[in-house]
């Protein structure tokens, strides 16, 4: 059965926009219009295409397009060119973010800023201009390239929308006090857009726009995070081995890479894409890892499950993909029937970084050594990982009793103080901890 031919091309249909120049000419294939200066335009009185959507490309602003949907929606867009390719990238609602903001979301890269009153921004500047800049420049962008991302969304989601037109000068505290409680209610992404707007408000005093020491985000707690992950108990961690074991035949490659997160703590990207010029005198040697370059120790029979797998290898990488010029980017698949098999159905791969740093603060670990273990900068991450299990709590709990009731027993007896473990006691709880991960891994 032959089916009519289409025409090549749609009969144009005329517009005139609200506020616009002249009138707008596009085709119904095309779906876009020439471009107009889209800041004398009335938003809301734009007709809405019947189906589909439609793109209003500004004059002022390279790149930057209203976008009308058949749904009432009305976005900011914006189209980025690389390497070969056009992206284009939400800005956010027309509705609530300025064309004016928008415009200085999409425009082209600032000048690299100097500390101090650089002259880059007016007096006047606006929270959408400075945002920009910080997001491009700020902090020197030290943060790694998934951060910046996720700052970019944080800012174009939940800051532009309600303070993008705000001037940067005129930010107080009990605006920004409100900003953060609504937005605490709303979402769980008010941890990363609070020091979002706080990092570029110090980008701001370093440019001469707010008096220094003036952060209107200072003293502003960030939501709480919840509890993550847990303490395995000995008899759940003897079932899980037990089913890697069971597993191992049929796949090879996942369960050794769960022996190697739950012998090393180390997080999944980094065994994942582990190479073996990395690999050496007991150690891996990471060069960009999540935190940036850091260390990860290797116990005995971790260095075991990498000689075996060396002595087989052809390629570059410990696990190869399909490709072997790639790594292996997933142990999901295997993981889902191991878990099921141990009785732990809802157990996470990262809960075995967990409990491996609970396993050290239990075994009277320095809180610092448990985080260079994990490759943290700051002990506020490590925290978050020290999951204490319930019988020592119970046994620190009896010990602080005992201490108290013989004090109060015996007038003699000195008062209770801390007790500082000696060096050999310490030496002896590390090896303590090595022979626990000592004897996971023999099973």
């Amino acid at each position: 059965m032959k089916f009519p031919a289409c025409p090549r091309e749609l009969a144009p249909v005329t517009r005139f926009f609200p506020g616009a120049s002249a009138p707008e000419t596009w085709s119904a294939s095309m779906r876009r219009t020439k471009k107009i200066d889209l800041a004398g335009v009335d938003i809301p009185s734009l007709p809405l295409p019947s189906t589909g959507e439609k793109l209003i490309h500004d004059s002022e602003a390279l790149g930057l397009a209203l976008r009308l949907r058949a749904s009432g929606s009305r976005t900011w867009i914006v189209f980025e060119s690389g390497k070969g390719k056009t992206r284009r990238k939400t800005l956010g609602d027309a509705f609530s973010l300025p064309v004016q903001s928008a415009r200085v979301c999409c425009s082209a890269p600032l000048p690299t800023p100097q500390k101090g009153n650089s002259g880059l921004y007016s007096e006047t500047a606006s929270v959408a201009e400075v945002m920009a800049g910080y997001l491009a420049f700020g902090e020197d962008r030290r943060w790694k390239p998934s951060t910046g991302r996720v700052m970019e969304g944080a800012a174009r989601l939940h800051i532009l929308p309600p303070l993008g037109a705000r001037q940067v000068r005129a930010v107080t505290h009990s605006e920004v006090m409100k900003w953060h409680q609504e937005l605490t209610r709303t979402t769980s992404a008010a941890r990363m857009a609070l020091s979002t707007l706080s990092g570029m408000m110090l980008y701001a005093e370093d440019h001469g726009l707010r008096k220094g020491g003036s952060n209107p985000c200072r003293g502003l707690r960030k939501k709480a995070r919840g509890e993550r992950g847990s303490h395995l108990t000995p008899a759940t961690m003897r079932r899980l081995w037990k089913a890697i074991e069971g597993h191992a035949e049929l796949y090879p490659d996942p369960c050794d890479v769960i022996r190697l997160l739950l012998l090393t703590g180390a997080r999944k990207s980094e065994i994942l894409t582990l190479e073996w010029d990395r690999v050496e005198d007991g150690r891996a040697v990471l060069e960009d890892s999540k935190s940036g370059p850091r260390t990860v120790w290797l116990c005995a029979p971790a260095v075991a499950i990498l000689d075996r797998r060396r002595s087989l290898s052809r390629t570059r990488f410990v696990f190869p993909g399909m490709n072997d010029d790639a790594p292996r980017s997933s142990v999901d698949f295997a993981w889902k029937k191991i878990r099921k098999a141990a009785g732990v159905p809802t157990l996470r791969l990262h809960d075995l970084r967990h409990h491996f740093a609970s396993v050290g603060v239990s075994n009277g670990l320095d809180l610092r050594v448990v985080g260079a273990l994990l490759g943290h900068h700051d002990i506020d991450s490590t925290l978050v990982y020290a999951h204490m299990p319930t019988s020592a709590i119970k046994r620190s709990a009896n010990r602080v009793s005992r201490l108290i009731d013989d004090a109060l027993s015996d007038p003699g007896a000195p008062s209770p103080t801390r007790h500082r473990p000696s060096r050999a006691r310490s030496q002896q709880r590390v090896r303590s901890f090595a022979g626990t991960l000592t004897e996971v891994g023999n099973g």
